[in-house]
């Protein structure tokens, strides 16, 4: 079971450093996310199926790192500012160093050298980012067991995951590329390691505003035992819902955000509108923080994080389906795609924590660390598939890394252009299938009842 910790009330201090430890987690991880293909494949001319099949690996390691790690946070005793802190503060140093040292620029160096370079520093960069992601993500369910707390913290995160990726989505696209719309190896480890020290600062502000409030009774230590909480993890059929459409999100609806780089490179051929497309994928989730507040009070979590996801599976249809030269009418269905998600995206970090707590009634067990590693073990694998299914479908395309964007063989650009919009419409329907059939508890505290 579970005691409060004699501390201060929850307030306006724990959802701003809330918000500021995926600010930085995401100075590190949106840029990754974004540019990490960018940066091997078109700077360093590593073939696209080879970093598919390597990108595939890392995540792989990747995701296996997480219940390791969630295990021995549930096992290990609360310090002074609590269980999980301590992690975030002694990780986000090896967390920055790695991040920078994936973007050394050497496109000369020998070919295995650069496929062990993309391999083995993320794999290091994983290990340092899941032992500050993990412990910040189970940190939700003890800062707070109110669910209107909870979904406040949820929004609060999801504000500064928005915030941090402005940057990569205004800024760099201006930066990044040159005259010609080819990327610019040379000044990406610059940019990274400016985003690292914000992050570092970040994890800062957020160990010094909040504060854990619920703990395990010391007077009961628990053990370790992965296996009975993956058994149980899959019986719950609630964090079922919510882990596959996770998965299908990140696996097939989040591929936009590799795939939109070669889109405008070689398709639109106007690198310019990058910022502009992002900003704009990027502005439904920002209305969906502002609207999740006044909708939470008409409609059920599980109705604004399932029934959007419909739009989004009719307009990435059309995205994909129907050839538009327009790239305005393109970014448009893009967005409302996106637009469709928001809901699900702001809400989807206090789903868990629901979810969290239905085990421990279920179980008995409390282990937060445990069964968020779970499922982001799952995230990291479908964050491995999606950027591993893109580098892999640019590879099918035909698409040549030795050649610019303007010297690509005839039809290629069409079929990345298919590709963008065909995978986030698969995603959607997965989405909206998952969540109307297996996620249903409802928004108040969760009982061995509810089922």
């Amino acid at each position: 079971m579970e005691k409060s910790r004699e501390r201060r009330p929850f307030g306006f201090k724990d959802k701003l450093g809330y918000g500021f430890g995926d600010f930085g987690c995401n100075m590190s991880f949106a840029f990754i996310n974004s540019y990490l293909m960018v940066f091997y494949v078109t700077c360093m001319k590593i073939d696209p199926g080879h970093f598919s099949i390597i990108i595939l690996l890392a995540k792989i390691f990747d995701a296996i790192n997480d219940p390791i790690i969630g295990g021995i946070c549930d096992a290990s005793k609360p310090g002074k500012s609590g269980k999980f802190k301590p992690w975030i503060k002694w990780a986000s140093i090896p967390l920055l160093i790695s991040s920078v040292l994936m973007f050394i620029y050497v496109p000369d160096a020998p070919y295995a050298l650069k496929l062990a370079m993309c391999l083995g520093l993320y794999c290091v960069w994983s290990i340092a980012y899941t032992s500050v992601n993990v412990p910040y993500g189970s940190m939700q369910s003890v800062i707070t067991t109110d669910p209107r707390e909870r979904t406040a913290l949820s929004t609060s995160r999801s504000i500064g995951a928005l915030l941090a990726q402005l940057p990569i989505m205004i800024v760099l696209p201006l930066l990044v590329y040159d005259e010609n719309d080819n990327p610019r190896g040379e000044l990406f480890i610059i940019f990274v390691a400016v985003m690292g020290i914000i992050g570092l600062i970040s994890f800062y502000l957020l160990r010094k505003l909040t504060v854990e409030r619920v703990a395990p009774q010391t007077n009961a230590p628990q053990k370790f035992n992965y296996a009975a909480t993956l058994i149980s993890f899959f019986k719950n059929r609630h964090m079922l819902g919510v882990t596959i459409s996770t998965v299908s999100y990140l696996a097939l609806m989040m591929t936009v955000t590799n795939s939109l780089q070669y889109v405008f490179m070689c398709y639109f051929k106007n690198t310019d509108l990058i910022s502009l497309a992002t900003i704009l994928a990027g502005l439904p989730v920002a209305l969906g923080i502002v609207l999740v507040k006044p909708a939470t009070k008409k409609f059920t979590k599980k109705q604004l994080c399932t029934y959007p996801f419909a739009v989004s599976a009719v307009t990435s249809g059309l995205a994909a389906f129907i050839r538009f030269e327009n790239p305005y009418i393109w970014i448009a269905l893009i967005s409302i795609a996106m637009f469709g998600a928001s809901f699900y995206m702001v809400l989807m970090w206090a789903l868990v924590a629901d979810c969290i707590d239905y085990q421990e009634e279920q179980t008995d067990r409390r282990e937060e660390g445990s069964i968020y590693a779970t499922y982001s073990l799952f995230r990291k694998i479908a964050q491995g598939v999606g950027a591993s299914l893109v580098s892999l479908a640019i590879k099918l395309t035909d698409y040549d890394q030795t050649l610019s964007a303007l010297e690509q063989a005839d039809g290629v650009a069409e079929k990345i252009y298919f590709v963008t919009g065909f995978l986030p419409f698969i995603g959607s329907i997965i989405c909206l299938v998952s969540m109307h059939f297996l996620y249903g508890l409802g928004d108040g505290k969760v009982t061995k009842e509810e089922k």
